[in-house]
């Protein structure tokens, strides 16, 4: 437990800081002492370090409690603009970055560079709002690794496509929030070149749903350049026009139809004469003709090509191993409709509920596991997560296509289990447990695996005729 989160463990108010009397921090000890009891973490060292920080360092304490960005931070809160005192000018900042530096930096690292790694970047968004405030070094490398993060997209952006799984941050709003805090001329510069290649990427491919996401996230960038902020939001606005959805209504209004397109022609044609502006603009730092245009064949990218190979591998081990060579057989029998019962592929765990859930309904009598997919650039298909309905059964799935297409397949069979079999083909989960499947297949559960399936709306699936139907 950090100091900050032990003063609010006792409520201290930022206001008393620097005015306490001998007799409150003996009351205070006392608190500490009785604390413990219930908080493990709460240890001798860190009411060692609060009473030093409390004593000697108020004024630079009672700034850190008054600053939103790194109270919630290190508290773990999120609390409001409203719940924090207007803060005064602070004329010394090196004195904060030595006060974190001192008392609160084992609540930095390895903490903030972990989620750097894991692309995680919602929470270090909120803190390097106050990032002056931190210990010069630790802030020079936090702007290190951000500029790096542009370096690989922009590298992996470009001809012949690198593995899109690593950058997937870039349609991430909390991404563009963490180089907002962090912005200078030089970083800028590597927005810049981002921007340009991601304008390039668009223009390739006018209906492209990474570039729209990734303008959309880039919004969040409030460039010290106002014509970049002004780009930025100009191809945002034309990539949401061009982009396409992955399925459309069945339902005919064509009447509908022509006035959209109508609309999207007006638009597009405004928008081709300023797309040509920002790229003369930015000319000095991507060459357009790097991409390959709609003529030409894209190539697909090594992620691809090995991201199909481990998926029709785990297809194999799913429903294509040697039912006579099933031995050391345990059955699962503890998982629930809705579950994920994989660790090794899929193995994300479900989104949860939203408005956009739709209702599976497992009408056969065999137990279904759906595997969903997100389909990224168009052509890359990425394991997601698996939805186990049995038999009878039926589940609300939330597959928000607002980020990526998205595809199932459906695995069939009855009694869940771990087994192994002589395969090549193996997954094997913590201890050595290899993965579960069905040790009973349904008839043409190979064939039915294989089938991609669109799910818009609420269904029933089947099995009759030795094939899956859509009720």
């Amino acid at each position: 437990m950090n100091i900050i989160e032990i003063a609010v463990l006792l409520s201290v108010e930022p206001a008393q800081m620097g005015s306490f009397t001998k007799a409150d921090f003996t009351e205070i000890e006392s608190r500490l002492e009785v604390e413990k009891q219930n908080h493990p973490n709460l240890t001798d060292e860190s009411i060692l370090q609060f009473f030093k920080a409390l004593k000697k360092q108020a004024k630079p304490f009672q700034t850190v409690m008054n600053n939103r960005a790194l109270f919630n931070f290190f508290a773990q809160k999120n609390y409001s603009k409203k719940q924090f005192q207007v803060q005064e000018e602070v004329l010394d900042t090196a004195k904060i970055q030595a006060f974190i530096q001192t008392f609160l930096s084992d609540s930095l690292n390895p903490f903030v560079f972990d989620k750097i790694v894991a692309n995680d970047f919602q929470e270090i968004a909120l803190l390097v709002e106050a990032h002056e405030f931190l210990p010069y070094s630790f802030s020079e490398r936090i702007l290190f690794y951000a500029k790096e993060k542009l370096d690989l997209a922009n590298n992996n952006l470009k001809p012949p496509f690198g593995d899109f799984s690593k950058i997937l941050y870039i349609k991430d709003a909390n991404f563009f929030i963490f180089l907002n805090g962090l912005k200078n001329e030089e970083l800028e510069e590597k927005v810049k070149i981002f921007f340009t290649t991601v304008m390039n990427l668009y223009i390739a491919d006018k209906t492209s749903e990474l570039a729209k996401r990734t303008f959309t996230a880039m919004k969040n960038y409030e460039a010290l350049d106002e014509q970049l902020s002004k780009n930025i939001g100009m191809l945002k606005e034309s990539a949401e026009i061009n982009y396409k959805p992955f399925a459309v209504n069945r339902k005919k209004y064509y009447w509908i139809y022509a006035v959209v397109g109508l609309f999207i022609l007006i638009r597009v044609s405004f928008f081709i004469s300023e797309i040509s502006e920002i790229n003369n603009q930015y000319d000095s730092y991507e060459n357009y003709d790097d991409y390959e245009t709609d003529s030409a064949p894209r190539k697909l990218d090594r992620y691809y090509t090995d991201m199909k190979f481990k998926i029709d591998s785990f297809r194999i081990f799913l429903a294509d191993y040697n039912q006579d060579q099933i031995k050391r057989l345990t059955k699962i029998s503890d998982i629930k409709t809705g579950e994920n019962p994989f660790e090794t592929f899929y193995e994300n765990q479900p989104t949860g509920e939203s408005g956009n859930n739709i209702r599976i309904q497992n009408s056969s009598d065999y137990d279904m596991l759906l595997l969903e997919n997100a389909v990224l650039y168009d052509s890359i298909k990425i394991p997601r997560t698996a939805h186990f309905i049995k038999a009878g059964d039926f589940v609300y799935i939330n597959f928000n296509n607002e980020d990526t297409r998205t595809i199932f397949n459906v695995y069939m069979g009855k009694k869940l289990a771990t087994f192994q079999t002589e395969s090549n083909h193996l997954f094997v989960r913590g201890g050595s447990i290899v993965e579960y499947r069905f040790s009973e297949l349904a008839p043409s559960a190979k064939a039915i695996l294989a089938e991609d399936h669109i799910f818009e709306n609420d269904v029933k699936l089947n099995y009759k005729n030795g094939g899956l139907i859509e009720d």
